[in-house]
């Protein structure tokens, strides 16, 4: 079956399905971009740190999709503090899978959660056996996922594709990577690398979403809907340069900078929502999966569903926070977890003083 839809539009699709409580069921739903062409064969699996994911595959093209949800549905600067602290983007380590960059980090919460997904199992098999052993090393793997689902998966992708090959040296044409409304995981050769291995990378971002702007250019958060006339409260306005100056503060401790992969990536001229809307219901509304599937052109999906909301219906939405990763289920896995070092913590943080030096800094502070 011929699918009419663009890449981008089945891609984003399947993050946004990736909300749904019922994903096998709206996976068959002919009117989205995927027409019921896509089945699910790993999965889905919410790991102990509410982090979702499945694995489905074309039966028209046969293409695999890693997919990984975000984790809200929502948006306040409650989520924010959140992201920033659960991703611990203050603390960075080495990142390995790019071998012509040996300055790679990604942030350590990235890293966490990410190792998280590769140790979650289904049917007997976790996504690193799966992935391995189940999906045939020529098929095409796409790797897709909305807000830090996209997070996740830019990191997954080197991970998977280290151990389904090429050389880590060499591009890989097989795996693809679709992201959308996503934060930046990694730092300036992070992306680098990323860029140089996957040269069917997609980043896809609404100008006027907040999200995509963590964690390199979050000052722009200041200005964001000045366009539109809407001016930024003060509150935000504090909160953001309270986060920049954190993570700034930290950057500099590592000499490492947070950096978008794919450049400027492919950006979607965002609309307001309605006029005299406030700062924080336009952050919500510009973040939504549907928003996203709107301006691609593509089908809306039928079923949202509010992660905060559905976890009081849904027990295992949100799990408690794990104890840290048990060594012993990293070795047992045939299928070797992401790399990393212990967090080495800031001893001797430099703090505030260098944030005027620091090489982003573009608003005077």
């Amino acid at each position: 079956m011929a699918n009419a839809w663009p890449d981008s539009a089945i891609m984003m699709t399947l993050a946004g399905i990736a909300y749904s409580s019922d994903i096998p069921g709206q996976l068959k739903n002919t009117d989205y971009a995927t027409q019921g062409d896509w089945s699910v064969v790993w999965g889905p699996v919410d790991d102990s740190y509410g982090n979702l994911a499945y694995v489905a595959v074309s039966a028209s093209t046969g293409k695999y999709a890693l997919v990984v949800r975000g984790s809200e549905t929502s948006f306040s600067w409650d989520t924010l503090y959140n992201w920033f602290y659960n991703l611990y983007v203050t603390w960075q380590n080495p990142w390995p899978y790019f071998p012509t960059q040996p300055q790679a980090m990604l942030s350590y919460g990235s890293w966490v959660q990410a190792t998280q997904l590769t140790l979650a199992s289904w049917n007997g098999q976790t996504l690193g056996q799966f992935l391995t052993e189940s999906v045939p090393k020529d098929a095409v793997l796409a790797l897709t996922g909305h807000s830090l689902g996209g997070n996740l998966v830019s990191v997954l992708a080197s991970w998977i594709s280290s151990l389904r090959g090429p050389d880590g040296s060499q591009p890989d044409p097989n795996t693809e990577v679709y992201t959308f409304a996503a934060p930046s995981a990694g730092n300036e050769a992070f992306a680098i690398g990323f860029n140089a291995r996957f040269p069917k990378s997609y980043r896809y971002w609404n100008t006027l979403d907040a999200v995509p702007h963590a964690w390199d250019r979050l000052l722009d958060l200041l200005s964001l809907y000045d366009s539109i006339g809407i001016t930024t409260p003060s509150w935000i306005w504090d909160a953001v340069v309270g986060l920049e100056t954190a993570l700034v503060a930290s950057e500099v401790y590592y000499g490492s900078y947070y950096l978008q992969p794919n450049a400027n990536g492919n950006p979607l001229t965002g609309s307001l929502i309605e006029l005299n809307s406030d700062y924080l219901a336009e952050v919500a509304y510009q973040h939504g999966t549907n928003v996203y599937l709107g301006l691609l052109g593509a089908p809306l999906l039928k079923q949202r569903i509010n992660i905060l909301a559905a976890a009081a219906f849904e027990p295992t939405a949100h799990l408690p926070r794990p104890k840290p990763i048990e060594r012993a289920a990293v070795r047992a896995s045939t299928a070797k977890p992401l790399a990393g070092l212990p967090n080495p913590g800031l001893s001797g943080f430099p703090g505030i003083r260098t944030f005027a030096g620091h090489p982003r800094n573009r608003s005077g502070f």
